[in-house]
């Protein structure tokens, strides 16, 4: 398959170079044209991708069209605050391809509208925006190490074809069903990865996280029952898959934001330092705009929230949580 992959960040490289491995022609749009350019001719894309370099096969280049010309897949592995900017790109763009597939995690803040449902906003994208998303840790990945994600979409038979045209020997794909518990989990699970990342830069130790994961389930699944999503997603690969991969890993950059918050940096002080977006901050603003649309409690992500926008201390915030009425659970 010819794949263009739009985002040429960590994510974005990494699904691109096994990608090739697989056998498909692949080309990655890279929005700045000098780092495109040095891209093209070096082959690194340090500081996104450290100690592998993209195959001389893979066409990068900074002209979007020119990456998109004779697309079959048109994948897109860019930030979701950054999503409607590239789609109004795209409205100027004659594009004839049969797979639109999302690898963006997150929740737009103006519109409060999921990667998927700002994808298919494009005219040529309507009915064949698929998502895909779980526990993928880039650098565990391009590693050779094992990973299991889900696929979902709207029509089966392209489901099916996309499984099996992308999986590979260490990258499993499953098929799911349910496409926004599938975006709500991918979303909120780096919000609740924050929160884990705050109590482990307490220095709190596994029963602070273990009860964060827990009840960070009960949440997802809360707003995710209310906007129409299934609640057994929320049990698999998009929602406890993702959670407790991304609050657990070292590599995970939600997680490692969290735990300078909890260390006393501010968030513009790890901002400026981090390389990578931490979807979990500006996810949690949208989060928050959702919990008052649907008037519903999600204590945990209101807290986060508090910490990174309100300036609430992070131990108090964690004491927030544990004295809040004793219930049923």
């Amino acid at each position: 398959m010819r794949l263009s992959i739009l985002g040429c960040g960590n994510w974005g490289s990494v699904f691109g170079i096994i990608q090739q491995r697989n056998g498909h022609d692949v080309k990655i749009w890279e929005f700045d044209r000098k780092r495109a350019e040095h891209i093209s001719q070096t082959r690194d894309n340090a500081p996104f991708l450290i100690g592998k370099k993209i195959p001389e096969e893979i066409f990068v280049h900074w002209d979007i069209e020119k990456v998109l010309v004779g697309a079959e897949v048109v994948v897109f592995a860019i930030p979701s605050q950054a999503l409607h900017s590239t789609i109004d790109k795209l409205t100027k763009v004659d594009i004839n391809s049969a797979y639109f597939l999302s690898l963006t995690k997150g929740v737009d803040i103006k519109t409060l509208k999921r990667p998927s449902e700002i994808i298919d906003l494009l005219a040529s994208a309507r009915g064949r925006v698929y998502v895909l998303s779980g526990p993928s840790i880039a650098n565990e990945i391009i590693r050779g190490e094992p990973t299991a994600v889900v696929l979902v979409g709207p029509d089966p038979a392209g489901a099916t074809n996309l499984q099996h045209e992308l999986a590979s020997n260490n990258f499993r794909i499953y098929i799911g069903d349910d496409i926004i518990g599938v975006e709500l989990g991918a979303a909120i699970k780096n919000v609740i990865a924050i929160g884990c990342g705050i109590s482990a830069g307490l220095g709190f130790g596994k029963n602070a996280k273990g009860a964060l994961l827990a009840r960070g389930i009960v949440e997802m699944q809360r707003l995710g029952i209310e906007l129409g999503a299934k609640a057994k997603t929320f049990w698999g690969l998009s929602g406890l898959g993702d959670m407790v991969t991304t609050s657990f890993s070292e590599e995970s950059r939600n997680h490692r934001f969290g735990k300078c918050i909890g260390a006393g940096k501010s968030v513009a002080e790890i901002q400026a330092e981090m390389i990578m977006v931490a979807e979990g901050v500006p996810t949690s603003k949208a989060v928050m705009a959702l919990v008052s649309k649907c008037k519903i409690e999600m204590p945990i992500c209101e807290v986060v929230y508090s910490i990174l926008f309100e300036n609430k201390p992070p131990k108090q915030g964690l004491r927030d949580l544990m004295t809040r009425p004793l219930k049923y659970e």
